[in-house]
């Protein structure tokens, strides 16, 4: 797994799994390692990535029926700060293996991936921008749910009220554009 931090600096951090300093960081018994990196709490205490172990050992055999296959065990394991909370503050994108998941906008931080399955299910793939899907799920989401503000998942209220807000200004001020200029004809010119 790679996970590519960008700053508001211009600073770009990797993290490349593939690469432990040690060959066997986990341990001669490890035979898979899980690696987990949690968005849904990062605001509170940074952005980690943890990697577990499954171990392998002679006993597990033991315990196995005869015709059964051992079963390795999960064993947690070491927990590497990517982010600092203060760091948070000044991340513009989040990349894991080539996918955008985190990305700041309008001042905050989004969760794409939240966003992106909730985009899918409701109004299908877009080329349009995220703005724009943004505006195009939180109204679908007002019709489907009745709810006057409904939440879009991964975005918090205050950009997705932002946005809304520009879209529905940018809205107005084509139709006044049109009523300005009205139905002209060749004739009248």
């Amino acid at each position: 797994m790679i996970v590519k931090i960008t700053y508001d600096d211009k600073r770009l951090d990797v993290f490349d799994t593939s690469t432990f300093t040690s060959a066997l960081p986990l341990g001669k018994q490890n035979m898979l390692t899980n690696f987990e990196v949690r968005f849904d709490d990062m605001g509170f205490d940074g952005l980690w990535l943890t990697a577990h172990s499954y171990r392998t050992d002679e006993t597990f055999k033991k315990d196995a029926a005869e015709d059964d296959v051992p079963v390795a065990r999960r064993t947690k394991g070491w927990r590497f700060l990517l982010a600092s909370a203060a760091e948070l503050e000044h991340v513009e994108l989040v990349v894991v293996d080539g996918e955008a998941v985190v990305k700041r906008v309008l001042g905050e931080l989004i969760d794409l991936q939240s966003f992106d399955e909730k985009a899918y299910e409701c109004i299908g793939s877009s080329s349009k921008g995220l703005h724009e899907r943004i505006c195009e799920l939180y109204s679908y989401l007002r019709k489907l749910t009745d709810e006057a503000e409904p939440c879009v998942p991964g975005v918090p209220r205050s950009v997705v009220s932002k946005l809304v807000a520009a879209k529905l200004a940018s809205e107005a001020e084509e139709d006044d554009e049109e009523e300005k200029w009205g139905d002209l004809d060749e004739v009248g010119w």
